[in-house]
C-alpha cells in the first residue's frame, strides 16, 4: 500500500501549524522591537477588532489620568470629577472661560489653519523663527504618545522642514527604544541602558520633556547609523549628549570610526558633550558608573530640527511635573522655538461626553511646560479621528469631538496655538476613509507610516501657509 499520497496532506497541515506558531510568537517582546508582531493570517481571517473594524473602541485610558481625577475629586468634593470649568485662571484674576469656535478656520485653499490664541502673535514668531533657520538651528519638539511613536508623522514633518529651510539630523534620540526595529528615520541599537518612564517612577527627581531617561553603567553602549533611505538627509555634522554623572568617569564617543575620549566629572547639573563633524555612524560607549542619559540630539547647527518624543499610553498630565530645574540645564544645550503636545488618545473613552477636567489638567501641564521653556511657543494638537463599530459599522467615536471642545478650549484659555487634527483629516467619519486608503492602522486609531506623512503634509501647509 503506497502511504506517499497522504504526504502531501501531512506536510500542508504542519505548514499551517509552523506559521500559526510563528503568529502567535511575542516577536516585539523577545527582539526589542527589532521584529514586530504579525498575524500571517490576518488577510485571510480578518476579525473585528483587526481588518474589518474595532468591535468597539478600545478603552486605552491612561491610569494615571483616572487616579489624579479621582484625586481631584475628593479634594474638591464634587460630585462629578468634570464639572470643573476648563483651564481657570488664577484664583485672584478668576475670569468666566472664554468660548472656543465650534470648528476649525480654513484659509480659501481649504487647509486646516492653526488657531493662534498667543496674545502676542505666537504664529508669527514660529514663522519668523522658519525664516530666520539658515543663520541658527529652528527647534521643533513633538511630544506625545504611541500616535507618533516611532517617529511616525513627526519624521516628514522633519523631512518638508529641512527640505524648505535646511537642516540635517533626526534630533532627539533616546538611549534605548522598544521601537527603534520599525522606526525608519535611523538605525539604532544598543546595549546595558534601563529606561525610566518618568510616569512610572513617581520619587524620580528627573523629569525632562521626553518624559523618559535611561541609567546605565561602564560598558553600556548606543550605536546610532544614518538610514540609507533618508538619501538626501541621512548624514548630520553636529552629535551631543545631555546627561548627569553621580560619578566621575569617561565617556567615549566614535563618528565614523574616529574616536574621542571625554573625562566626565561628578555632577548632579545637567552635563552636555558635543562632537562636530560629518557623521553618519555615532558610537556611544559609557565609562560612567550610574550615569543617567537624558538623550542624544543628531542634528545640524543651522536649519529646522525636529525631535520626536513620545511614551506609549501617556495621557500628557503627568507634565505638570516637568523639573523646571532640569530643563533650565537642559535648554543651555537645546532649547525651543515650537513645542507641539500631542496628547487626549489615552484620556478618551466611548462613554465619557465631558472632558472639561481633563483640559484643566492640560493646561496645567501647559503652565509647567511654558515655565520651562520660555522661549518656546506651544501648539496643542487636537486628538485625530477615532473608529468604533457602531449598529454593524465603522463610524467615528462619538465622544471625540468632546475631547477636541476641551482641547480647544484650554488652548484658548491658555493662550497657545491649536490645530484640529481630526477636521484636516476630513472630520467626522474621516477614519474610515484613511482606513480604505490605508492610511491608519487595522485598530482605526493610529497612524502608519503613509499615513504619517499625510498628516504631516497638512499640518506643515497649516505652519506656513499664507491665511
Amino acid at each position: 500500500m503506497d502511504n506517499r499520497k497522504g504526504q502531501p496532506l501531512l506536510i500542508i497541515a504542519l505548514a499551517v501549524a509552523v506559521l500559526i506558531g510563528l503568529s502567535l510568537c511575542p516577536w516585539s517582546k523577545w527582539t526589542g522591537g527589532t521584529i514586530k508582531d504579525f498575524n500571517l493570517f490576518s488577510d485571510l481571517f480578518p476579525s473585528s477588532e483587526t481588518d474589518d473594524a474595532p468591535a468597539q473602541a478600545a478603552e486605552i485610558i491612561d491610569p494615571d489620568l483616572e487616579l489624579v481625577l479621582q484625586q481631584e475629586q475628593e479634594k474638591e468634593k464634587s460630585t462629578s470629577p468634570l464639572s470643573a470649568s476648563v483651564a481657570p485662571q488664577p484664583a485672584e484674576e478668576a475670569a468666566p472661560a472664554k468660548q472656543a469656535p465650534a470648528k476649525a478656520p480654513r484659509n480659501a485653499g481649504g487647509d486646516i489653519l492653526i488657531e493662534d490664541y498667543t496674545p502676542d502673535g505666537g504664529l508669527a514668531k514660529v514663522r519668523s523663527a522658519l525664516a530666520g533657520a539658515s543663520g541658527r538651528p529652528m527647534r521643533i519638539a513633538i511630544v506625545g504618545d504611541s500616535y507618533i511613536e516611532g517617529d511616525i508623522f513627526a519624521q516628514d514633518i522633519r523631512r518638508l522642514l529641512q527640505q524648505q529651510y535646511g537642516g540635517r539630523g533626526v534630533g532627539y534620540v533616546p538611549a534605548h527604544s522598544e521601537v527603534s526595529g520599525f522606526r525608519r528615520s535611523i538605525i539604532h541599537s544598543s546595549s546595558g541602558w534601563t529606561q525610566h518612564d518618568s510616569r512610572k517612577t513617581k520619587s524620580s527627581p528627573y523629569f525632562p520633556l521626553s518624559g523618559e531617561y535611561f541609567t546605565g553603567n561602564a560598558g553600556a553602549t548606543i550605536t546610532y547609523k544614518a538610514d540609507k533611505s533618508e538619501a538626501t538627509r541621512q548624514a548630520w555634522n553636529l552629535s551631543q549628549i545631555l546627561f548627569i554623572a553621580p560619578k566621575g568617569g569617561t565617556i567615549k564617543m566614535e563618528i565614523d570610526g574616529e574616536s574621542r575620549e571625554f573625562p566626565v566629572e561628578a555632577s548632579e547639573a545637567v552635563q552636555a558633550l558635543q562632537l562636530p563633524g560629518e557623521t553618519k555612524t555615532l558610537k556611544i560607549t559609557n565609562g560612567v558608573p550610574g550615569l543617567v542619559m537624558l538623550g542624544a540630539w543628531l542634528g545640524d547647527t543651522t536649519g529646522v530640527q525636529v525631535d520626536c518624543m513620545s511614551v506609549r499610553g501617556d495621557s500628557g498630565i503627568g507634565h505638570r511635573n516637568l523639573g523646571a530645574d532640569l530643563a533650565e540645564g537642559m535648554r543651555r544645550a537645546v532649547d525651543y522655538d515650537l513645542i507641539i503636545l500631542e496628547y487626549g488618545i489615552n484620556a478618551l473613552s466611548s462613554s465619557q461626553k465631558e472632558y472639561s477636567s481633563y483640559g484643566r489638567l492640560m493646561g496645567k501641564v501647559v503652565d509647567q511646560v511654558r515655565k520651562c521653556y520660555p522661549n518656546a511657543q506651544i501648539l496643542l494638537m487636537g486628538i485625530g479621528d477615532r473608529g468604533q463599530k457602531i449598529n454593524g459599522e465603522v463610524h467615528s467615536l462619538p465622544t471625540a469631538p468632546a475631547m477636541i471642545d476641551a482641547q480647544r478650549q484650554t488652548a484658548r484659555n491658555a493662550g497657545v496655538l491649536f490645530w484640529d487634527t481630526r477636521e484636516a483629516m476630513g472630520g467626522e467619519d474621516a477614519i474610515v476613509d484613511w482606513r480604505a486608503d490605508k492610511l491608519v492602522n487595522a485598530d482605526y486609531i493610529h497612524l502608519n507610516a503613509k499615513g504619517g506623512a499625510e498628516l504631516a503634509s497638512r499640518l506643515v501647509k497649516s505652519l506656513t501657509a499664507t491665511e
